[in-house]
């Protein structure tokens, strides 16, 4: 291998010599773990569909949905959580929209009532960077004292719903 390097015209060494440079650099970035967030209920300035400002509480258990209007599996899954939510009283329930203007969110709640789980705005996005958010909806739970138990990323049907459930307090 050192022979057909010396072969090689100068130009061409320092170029191969860059990408096994550029290859490690990029092996070590990809193999270094991503820092952990702290596993507590995400603390940011969310506003009700009233215009009201709310951050989320502990000493109940809670259930955060991250979500978005154009979300097929949102639009799905959304009025699912929200008949097992009247049944389950001592679950909180908070839907927390992605950014998007209080015109389309209460666009697209007025197709449906929503009376049990809470309906935010996250309008800076605080909740989805602090999660990690890559896709909707994004699902997470959290037991009484605010400690991340669960987390399911992409749509959750009635019955993983209530399995999940099961682990909270």
């Amino acid at each position: 291998m050192e022979a057909s390097l010396k072969k090689l015209s100068p130009a061409l060494q320092l170029g191969f010599a860059g990408l096994v440079v550029a290859g490690l650099v990029a092996l070590a970035v990809l193999s270094t773990p991503v820092p952990s967030r702290t596993g507590d209920l995400p603390q940011a300035q969310l506003v009700r569909l009233d215009g009201a400002t709310k951050q989320l509480q502990t000493g109940k258990p809670t259930v955060v949905t991250v979500w978005v209007e154009w979300c097929s599996f949102c639009q799905r899954q959304l009025p699912e959580f929200e008949q097992v939510a009247r049944q389950r009283t001592d679950v909180h329930f908070a839907f927390v929209n992605d950014g998007e203007p209080a015109t389309v969110v209460r666009r697209f709640l007025e197709a449906s009532s929503y009376r049990s789980a809470a309906i935010y705005q996250d309008v800076q996005r605080e909740v989805s960077r602090k999660l990690r958010v890559q896709g909707y909806p994004s699902n997470f739970f959290y037991n009484s004292r605010g400690e991340l138990v669960n987390e399911v990323r992409g749509y959750m049907g009635v019955e993983q719903l209530r399995r999940a459930l099961e682990r909270l307090d």
